[in-house]
């Protein structure tokens, strides 16, 4: 699985076992070598990625912006929220940060959404 998925061995140890916080872009590679969605594997059933799908980080700026756009956050309101820097948020929104599922979880719980809905179309 480290093979396909491009990740160390160790990595995936510690994944396995809970003790590292990965990044979004590890989780997609994980995904990617699973043949699933990224969304999905973070879910109850991983559903089969399609060819050509659209990029992890498209799919998680489109849906942070539109999420927190409906509820009428700004990206202050959501950084106080969820205690994440709103640097940090305007660069996911850009596609020009790879964040950590802890950070994903924070925004997730501060837009009352799941971290599966955030990666998911």
């Amino acid at each position: 699985m480290a093979d396909q998925a491009h990740v160390s061995r160790r990595m995936l140890q510690l994944l396995e076992m809970g003790k590292v916080n990965v990044s979004l872009g590890t989780v997609d590679k994980l995904a990617r070598a699973l043949g699933v969605t990224t969304g999905s594997l973070l879910g109850k059933r991983p559903m089969a990625r399609q060819a050509g799908a659209t990029s992890i980080e498209q799919v998680l700026a489109s849906n942070l912006q539109s999420a927190r756009k409906e509820r009428q956050m700004t990206q202050e309101a959501l950084a106080q929220q969820s205690g994440v820097s709103r640097p940090v948020i305007a660069h996911i929104e850009r596609q020009a940060r790879n964040p950590s599922l802890q950070t994903l979880a924070r925004l997730a719980a501060a837009l009352d959404l799941s971290v599966e809905g955030l990666l998911s179309r």
